[in-house]
C-alpha cells in the first residue's frame, strides 16, 4: 500500500457552490495557503446551478433574521460585482399578485414585512392589468429592485478570483473523515476516480458543503442536533405566444414562493419551481406532477394551456427540519475552528457575497 500524503493548510473549505467559492474568495486574502475541496467535477453543479437565477428584494424574510440580512446586503454586493465585471444582468422587478381576499390580506403583510426589513422600493401597482392583461388577479405589489442574471458566469468569475489569488480548487474528491487534533482537524479525502486518498490538516474549516453540509457537519462534531430533509423543484418552459418583461410572482404559501414565471436574459419564459420532500438526489422530472403545475400557474395565468408546457429541469435545495433561517454555526474544538453554513437554499445566490463576510468576520486569525 502506498504511503498517505500528507499535507498543511491554513483554511479548507468544502464545498464548491456559490457558498463554497464566495467564502473561499473572500478568505483569500487573509489566509495564502487555503483549499477548496468539491465532490463534483466541476464546480456548481447541485443547487448552485438548478434555481430561478433571481436577484431577491428581500421583503419575504424576518426582520433581523440572517435571511433579511444577508439577502439585502447581498443584493447591493451582487449587482455592484456585476456591473463591475460585466456579467449580464437585468434589474426587470417583480409583480406579486394575490388573486383573492385572503391572499390579499398576505400580500398586505408582505408589505409591511418588506418595509420592516429595509426594503423601501415596494409599491402597490395595478397597472400591470393593462400590461399583462392574460393575468388574473385582484392586488399587486411591484418590487424594482429584483432582477435576474447570469449566475452561471458570476460563479465562474468567483472561482477565477480564488485562484487568481493563489487559493486552490481540487474537484472530484469527496471527504471520507474528520478528527479534531492538536494539530488541527485532520481531514481524509479520496479523488471519486481514482481512489487515491490524502490527509489535509488544518486550523480553520468551512463547511459549505450544501446538499452534503449536515452530514459533513456530523463528521465535526456528532454532538450537532441539526436534521436535514431535501426540498425538490421542478421547472417547465413556457412555448406560448405571450411575453414578460417582468417576473411574476403568485402570494406565497407557508412552503414556498409559489410556481413563479421568470424570464431569463434572452426573454424566454419558464415556470416553476414546485417545492415537495424527497428522500434522494434525483434530477428526474416526472410528468406525473404536470397537472397540477398546471393548475397552479392557471391560478393567474387562466389562459394557460398543458401544450404551452415544455419539460424544463429540476432542482434540490437543503432544508433544515424546523429552521427557516439560515444557519451560520461557527466555533472552536480543541483550537480549532469551524463554521457550518446549513438549510442554505433561497435567497442563497443573492446573499452569497454578504454570507462570505459574515464567515470572514466569524474566522480569527492563526499563527501555526
Amino acid at each position: 500500500m502506498s504511503k498517505l500524503e500528507k499535507f498543511e493548510v491554513d483554511c479548507l473549505v468544502i464545498g464548491g457552490g456559490v457558498s463554497g467559492i464566495a467564502i473561499a474568495r473572500e478568505l483569500s486574502s487573509r489566509f495564502k495557503n487555503i483549499f477548496l475541496i468539491e465532490r463534483n467535477n466541476q464546480i456548481a453543479q447541485e443547487t448552485s446551478s438548478r434555481n430561478s437565477e433571481v436577484i431577491h428584494a428581500g421583503m419575504y424574510y424576518e426582520p433581523g433574521s440572517l435571511k433579511s440580512k444577508l439577502c439585502l446586503k447581498g443584493k447591493e454586493l451582487l449587482y455592484d460585482y456585476l456591473a463591475e465585471r460585466n456579467i449580464d444582468f437585468n434589474r426587470c422587478g417583480k409583480y406579486i399578485l394575490s388573486s383573492n381576499e385572503q391572499e390579499t390580506e398576505t400580500l398586505n403583510k408582505i408589505y409591511q414585512n418588506g418595509v420592516s426589513c429595509g426594503v423601501d422600493d415596494l409599491i402597490y401597482d395595478n397597472s400591470v392589468r393593462s400590461k399583462y392583461p392574460f393575468l388574473e388577479f385582484k392586488e399587486a405589489i411591484f418590487s424594482p429592485s429584483t432582477g435576474i442574471f447570469d449566475s452561471h458566469s458570476f460563479i465562474h468569475s468567483l472561482g477565477r478570483d480564488f485562484e487568481s489569488s493563489g487559493g486552490n480548487i481540487i474537484l472530484g474528491n469527496e471527504i471520507l473523515k474528520i478528527n479534531e487534533t492538536s494539530k488541527g482537524f485532520e481531514v481524509l479525502v479520496e479523488d471519486k476516480n481514482t481512489k487515491n486518498q490524502f490527509l489535509a490538516t488544518t486550523k480553520i474549516l468551512i463547511n459549505s458543503a450544501g446538499l452534503n453540509a449536515v452530514h459533513i457537519a456530523n463528521l465535526i462534531s456528532e454532538n450537532k442536533p441539526y436534521k436535514e430533509e431535501f426540498v425538490k423543484g421542478e421547472y417547465y418552459t413556457y412555448r406560448g405566444k405571450e411575453r414578460l418583461e417582468n417576473l411574476i410572482y403568485p402570494t406565497p404559501t407557508e412552503n414556498s414562493l409559489g410556481l413563479h414565471a421568470t424570464i431569463d436574459l434572452g426573454k424566454g419564459i419558464r415556470f416553476g419551481p414546485s417545492a415537495y420532500i424527497v428522500d434522494e438526489i434525483d434530477y428526474n422530472l416526472s410528468l406525473a406532477q404536470k397537472s397540477s403545475f398546471l393548475k397552479a400557474v392557471q391560478s393567474y395565468w387562466p389562459g394557460i394551456k398543458e401544450d404551452d408546457l415544455s419539460p424544463g429541469y429540476t432542482g434540490i435545495r437543503p432544508k433544515l427540519k424546523g429552521v427557516s433561517d439560515f444557519v451560520v454555526d461557527s466555533g472552536i474544538i480543541g483550537g480549532n475552528q469551524y463554521v457550518n453554513i446549513l438549510g442554505y437554499a433561497s435567497p442563497g445566490l443573492t446573499s452569497s457575497l454578504a454570507l462570505a463576510i459574515e464567515v470572514s468576520q466569524r474566522v480569527q486569525d492563526i499563527n501555526w
